[in-house]
């Protein structure tokens, strides 16, 4: 097994980690990026970002909305469940629907870094000048951009987890078909957002453009797993086959 050598790895390839290798390569450092998936993939996330991400991560809505959904967002409708829903709207849009699997495959590509992909972090060894992972794969700096399940930080600090309030999450995205689409009480400039009366929690509908997501989240290991299909449910919304 032959050795590469780079200035850093950054280990995930999610927006931080591929962002921050872009970084990397900018300052004409050698960077490459190691991540279990293969890209695109999908993500737990309802799917949007403010003009503050795009300015910041330099991207260009133009060219990002060519051939990628971007579904502008002036407001959001918000209650708790079961509660009467206010609605706020704004004069511009103040976020972008976009899906994450889309979102964080384009990043990626343009970082210019070298990817491995579809290889999970298995060993992870302290040198003298650096770090060597996978016994191949040798970097002076080492970058842990692995989210809350980052190997990294389990390898390094395997008992950190264990003080970390456990978050429960779950989602489905999917393209909607003509009559969905006509019958789709959701509005994709007004993504819904429904909050648990003990603020632990709260699920949302957003729809972009031809695409519907339906999520939730919650600060417990008793998450109701179906919560978010009902709530779609009773918004008129057929369960996807």
């Amino acid at each position: 097994m032959s050795l590469e050598s780079f200035d850093a790895l950054v280990v995930g390839g999610g927006p931080a980690g591929s962002s921050c290798a872009r970084e990397l390569e900018r300052a004409g450092l050698h960077a490459a990026v190691l991540d279990a998936r293969q890209f695109p993939r999908d993500k737990v996330c309802a799917g949007w970002i403010t003009p503050q991400i795009l300015d910041e991560l330099e991207i260009d809505p133009t060219h990002y909305a060519a051939g990628r959904v971007m579904q502008p967002i002036l407001g959001f409708e918000v209650s708790l469940v079961g509660g009467k829903s206010a609605r706020i709207r704004y004069p511009e849009p103040v976020s972008y629907g976009i899906r994450r699997c889309e979102f964080d495959a384009y990043l990626l590509a343009r970082s210019q870094a070298k990817l491995f992909l579809g290889e999970p972090l298995r060993e992870l060894v302290r040198e003298s000048d650096g770090w060597l992972a996978n016994g191949r794969l040798r970097a002076r700096v080492l970058v842990g951009a692995g989210g809350h399940f980052c190997p990294v930080a389990r390898q390094l600090a395997p008992d950190a987890r264990s003080r970390e309030p456990v978050v429960a999450a779950q989602e489905i995205e999917f393209e909607l078909d003509p009559e969905q689409s006509a019958r789709c009480p959701v509005s994709g400039e007004i993504p819904e957002l429904f909050f648990e009366r003990d603020l632990r929690g709260y699920a949302w509908l957003v729809r972009k453009g031809p695409v519907l997501n339906v999520g939730m989240k919650r600060f417990s290991a008793r998450a109701r797993s179906q919560y978010g299909v009902e709530l779609a449910c009773s918004k008129g919304m057929r369960r996807p086959a």
